[in-house]
Order: structure tokens, then C-alpha cells, then sequence
């Protein structure tokens, strides 16, 4: 096992626990469907939590050619599955007791958080983007940097503007882009 595996691995379990919160959380959900006042606005920030869950983990392969894994470098990366965590807890209410569940009314709650925590792991994104400078493929910090800038951009539109507008474009950019960047990443699998 080389360090990157070795890293990886841990990486892993860190975004196995925030799916698993958001699949439990939706689960729940689903099975509490009686007592849901739905929103579709939490529907896509859950459906964006899940799909940051998998691109940050992919994304994770641009640092494969990474000659050395020190603390320093470890644990910045260790940041990213702990802020995605939080941003699926922010995504998911809690479905405790037999009380109505208002999916409409936690969105509104929780928005600046889960906006905020997605602007925050943009800009962790933006910062470790130095250590692709370390391997074979520096150009790829400029490249990894420029990505992150419209997920940053709708992140903080949805934080800063309240106008459900604001919130329906930041969300929908963030889905077309979360579908795209796979797209976009597949080409360079090798």
C-alpha cells in the first residue's frame, strides 16, 4: 500500500459516515413521508450534498501522483470529508418523535449554514490546490482552482441573497455543474 492509498483509505471512511447521514437521514424521511411537508428546495440541496459527497471523493484521484504525504498535506485533506459531512447534516432534518416534519421551514433554517459550509469547502478546495503543484501534472492546481470558482459563486449567491430565486438558481447551478465536473473528470481517468 503506497501513502496516497494509505490517505485515501481514511478519506474514505470520512465520506462513507456523511453518506451514510444523509442515506439514513433521507431514509427516514421517506418512511416518516406522512408527517413531511416536502420541499423541493431541500430535495435539491440533498440531491447536491450527495453528489458533493461523490465528486469530492473522485476528485481525490488528481492527488494520486502526489510524491509525499506530510501531516500538513494529511490534514487539509482531512478537512474536506469532515465540511461535507457537515454540509449533508445541514441538508437532512431531523425526523425524531411523531412531529410534523417541515422540510420547507428547515431549508429556510439551515440555508446560510449549508451554503456557507459549501462556500467553505470551495475555498479549502482553492487553498490545497498548491499541492498538485507537487506532482507530475502541476497544471492541474490551476485547472483544480478555476473548477471550484462557480460552485464557490452560486455558493455564496445562495448565502448571501435570500430571495427564493437566488436559492432556485444557486441550487440548479450547483446540480448542473455536479453533473458536469464527472463528465468533465472522466476524460482524465487513466
Amino acid at each position: 500500500m503506497d501513502k496516497f492509498d494509505f490517505v485515501l483509505i481514511l478519506l474514505s471512511f470520512a465520506f462513507a459516515m456523511a453518506l451514510g447521514h444523509l442515506l439514513t437521514g433521507v431514509g427516514a424521511l421517506i418512511s416518516a413521508r406522512e408527517r413531511v411537508r416536502f420541499s423541493p428546495l431541500l430535495a435539491l440541496a440533498i440531491v447536491n450534498a450527495l453528489a458533493q459527497v461523490f465528486i469530492d471523493w473522485l476528485s481525490l484521484w488528481d492527488y494520486r501522483g502526489l510524491p509525499e504525504w506530510d501531516l500538513l498535506t494529511v490534514s487539509v485533506f482531512f478537512t474536506f470529508p469532515v465540511v461535507v459531512y457537515f454540509i449533508c447534516v445541514a441538508a437532512v432534518p431531523e425526523t425524531q418523535g411523531d412531529k410534523p416534519i417541515d422540510m420547507e421551514a428547515f431549508y429556510w433554517k439551515t440555508r446560510r449554514l449549508y451554503y456557507g459550509l459549501f462556500a467553505l469547502l470551495m475555498l479549502l478546495f482553492a487553498g490545497a490546490a498548491w499541492t498538485l503543484l507537487r506532482t507530475s501534472t502541476p497544471e492541474l492546481a490551476l485547472q483544480q482552482s478555476l473548477s471550484n470558482l462557480p460552485f464557490l459563486l452560486a455558493s455564496l449567491l445562495a448565502f448571501f441573497v435570500s430571495a427564493r430565486w437566488a436559492q432556485w438558481l444557486a441550487g440548479v447551478t450547483l446540480l448542473v455543474l455536479s453533473v458536469a465536473w464527472p463528465i468533465v473528470f472522466s476524460s482524465s481517468i487513466q
